[in-house]
């Protein structure tokens, strides 16, 4: 009996082990920072708290109508750049997005 009680506490303890817990997620990105790079050819983005990827979003113009272009997701404390392309040349504003580990 007293071995049938222990099996049942140690898989009782198992199971509570391995349910995922709020306090042991990390922490998401902080800390961000974006803007408009070298003569307004692409936008930046960093975050330099937190765990995560941050990646840069860059708002383009041809003078009538703007595209977005998106910069690689890199990790925190790395710099992510979108870069304008052709037709849409020039980044009128930057901003960024970000995602959990």
């Amino acid at each position: 009996m007293k071995i049938k009680i222990f099996a049942t506490m140690v898989a009782a303890a198992a199971a509570v082990s391995l349910a995922p817990s709020a306090a042991s997620a990390e922490p998401l990105p902080s800390n961000c920072h974006s803007g408009i790079g070298y003569r307004s050819a692409y936008s930046w983005a960093y975050c330099t708290g937190g765990s995560g990827y941050v990646r840069a979003i860059a708002t383009c113009s041809n003078g009538s109508s703007t595209a977005k272009s998106y910069g690689s997701w890199v990790w925190v404390g790395s710099q992510s750049e979108a870069h304008c392309s052709w037709g849409y040349s020039t980044a009128v504003a930057g901003s960024y997005d970000i995602k959990a580990y």
